[in-house]
């Protein structure tokens, strides 16, 4: 680990006045002794200010560390050093995993940092590319999130760059059956045509065939394109079928970024599921 990192971050923090008193004190203990800190000078110094332990001092140790990170995050980058140096700061100050969803303004803190930064990675080309992805995985270890707390701050971005014309596979994430019902909602599909799908008294096949089961041409050749002209789900080139991503009988429509490529087999087990 680059220990100047460690201790200019720090000192840039204290320099600031961006933390109170004790958080301050022991951001300048650390900035003094570098990695040379132990968790017993720590202990020291909290003791100074009438807390006993790490765990009764840990909301303030956990402040210290989101302020750390949004420093490293000021290029929009978190680089090796940076990772190395909150590893570090983690370890020493005892802060494990789901910390800093426990309390919920720090939690809320937290949730902006990550939208705010998955936002910018959409930014400029709808898509999360090769580095990109790191960063995501760096702002997951950061803050100590499970892959669900990650997902939960990190689709509703996805999902807003899909709703722009961004290709699927290139949103480095999941989407589950709740994240496709947020982005047909998004989308405001009409009253009517949801019942429609949904299939009322009235409705007949004819019209349901009549409402937008063909796909254009135009469509087809991007989505082929796209694609790769292989089934997205086993990769063969054989029966291919263009399918919809969120199914015809539920509302989804004849759109690019609706329409996918599935072998006969893979879209018969997909069946009237959505994905």
């Amino acid at each position: 680990m680059n220990e100047k990192n460690l201790k200019d971050v720090l000192s840039y923090i204290i320099s600031s006045q961006a933390l109170d008193g004790s958080i301050n004190d022991l951001a300048f203990l650390i900035a003094k002794n570098g990695t040379n800190t132990t968790r017993k000078d720590c202990l020291e110094m909290i003791n100074q200010s009438d807390f006993k332990t790490l765990k009764s001092f840990k909301t303030n140790s956990l402040k210290l560390i989101i302020a750390f990170a949004k420093v490293s995050l000021k290029d929009n980058i978190v680089s090796e050093d940076e990772i190395k140096s909150i590893r570090f700061l983690k370890l020493l100050l005892d802060i494990n995993e789901g910390d800093f969803m426990k309390d919920k303004t720090l939690a809320k803190e937290v949730s902006i940092i990550i939208t705010n930064q998955v936002d910018l990675m959409f930014s400029d080309d709808q898509k999360i590319d090769n580095d990109e992805s790191i960063q995501k995985v760096n702002l997951q270890e950061i803050f100590g999130l499970s892959y669900d707390e990650f997902a939960k701050l990190t689709n509703e971005a996805a999902i807003a760059a899909w709703d722009r014309g961004s290709d699927i596979l290139d949103l480095d994430t999941y989407f589950d059956g709740n994240d496709y019902q947020k982005w047909w909602d998004k989308n405001n599909i009409d009253t009517e045509l949801q019942k429609e799908a949904e299939g009322s008294d009235d409705d007949t096949e004819d019209s349901e065939n009549d409402r937008s089961r063909k796909i254009s041409q135009i469509v087809k050749d991007r989505v082929w394109n796209r694609d790769n002209g292989i089934c997205v789900k086993c990769g063969t080139n054989e029966n291919l079928e263009f399918d919809h991503i969120i199914p015809f009988s539920k509302g989804g429509a004849n759109t690019y970024r609706n329409v996918q490529l599935l072998c006969e087999s893979c879209n018969r087990s997909k069946s009237d599921s959505i994905g």
